[in-house]
Formats: C-alpha cells, structure tokens, sequence
C-alpha cells in the first residue's frame, strides 16, 4: 500500500513542477510538430482531475485461474490538461497512476487527440488515439515503454468518459480499460 501511495504523491508533484518555455521549431522533424500539440495544450489547456475504474480482462483470451488471481478494480487517478482544437474535438495531456492486474503502481504519461459528434444536447460521442509512455512493474520492472491505443469517448458538459483497448496475446494484455475525467 505504501507503494502505492508514494506513486500518487510523486506523479502530483511532478505535475505542479512550473512549465517551462520550450522552443519546439528547433526540434527534429515530425517531433516539432509533437512538441508543439503537447506544448499548446500544457500552456492554453485548461485543467481536469482523472479517474481509473475499471481493467476488464477478455474472459475468451484468458485461463480462468489468471481471471481469479488479477485486481480489475484499477483505482487510482491522474491529472492533466485538455484544450478544444477545430469542430469540437480536442487534444489532451495526462499522467495515471492506478493499480494494475497485480496491485501493483502502473504510471502512464500520454497525449490523445479525440474527435468529437453531437448527440443529443450537450451529449457527445468521440473517438481517437492516444500515445505516450507507462511504467509497469509486472513485465517491465518500471522501465518505461511506449503505447499507442484507440480510444472512445463520450462527453457530457464537464464529464468525460473513455474506454480503450490494449491487444495482447494468450494470457497477456487483451484489457479493456475504462476512466474518466473531470474538467474544472
């Protein structure tokens, strides 16, 4: 437990750390125009608490014995920044820290741009992609390794909720992992 709670601590401090000015024309090919997404968004995004719920493991691609023995109960939560970009979609960046399978910390710092359709009202259903880094004990000894997803998404005035689905093999991955946010 203890663990755990220095994870949440550490991932709250790295987030109040003050931005500092970057100067994205100067970088690479291709990650200047990263660097600017993630920068504008840091600089003009406005700020959302995030919530984890929930890790459903395929019961088709899993023994039963593995289901028993893994925590889907993905508590934990993150924080991050969110701006609206043409036609209602929006980019956002963010840091989870959650329970895994195991109970074990799991961090994610990402980016994902969702494209957004009206409903009804102020409902709507989104859909899109989103990439960064997580850190897990249970296959990668907190080494960080790199993610790319679909992502849905529905929205309703400042609730936000989001499912995606991480592939794997037999026994591995095939997780359909659901949280939300809430803008302030």
């Amino acid at each position: 437990m203890f663990k755990k709670i220095w994870a949440l601590i550490t991932l709250c401090a790295l987030l109040s750390l003050p931005a500092q000015a970057v100067d994205c024309e100067s970088w690479v090919w291709g990650f200047d125009t990263a660097c600017s997404h993630i920068s504008g968004t840091w600089n003009e995004g406005s700020a959302g608490l995030y919530l984890t719920g929930y890790a459903w493991h395929n019961r088709s691609t899993y023994d039963a014995d593995k289901i028993d023995s893994y925590n889907e109960f993905a508590y934990g939560g993150g924080l991050g920044y969110h701006r609206p970009i043409g036609n209602k979609n929006e980019e956002m960046i963010y840091t989870l820290a959650f329970a895994d399978s195991h109970e074990d910390p799991q961090v994610h710092v990402g980016y994902a741009y969702m494209w957004y359709w009206d409903v009804i009202g102020p409902l709507r259903a989104g859909a899109g992609w989103t990439g960064g880094l997580f850190f897990r004990n249970a296959d990668y000894n907190y080494a960080p390794m790199p993610f790319v997803l679909p992502i849905l998404g529905m929205k309703y005035d400042k609730a936000n909720f989001y499912a995606t689905y991480i592939p794997g093999s037999k026994n591995n991955g095939n997780v359909l992992f659901v949280f939300t946010r809430f803008d302030y």
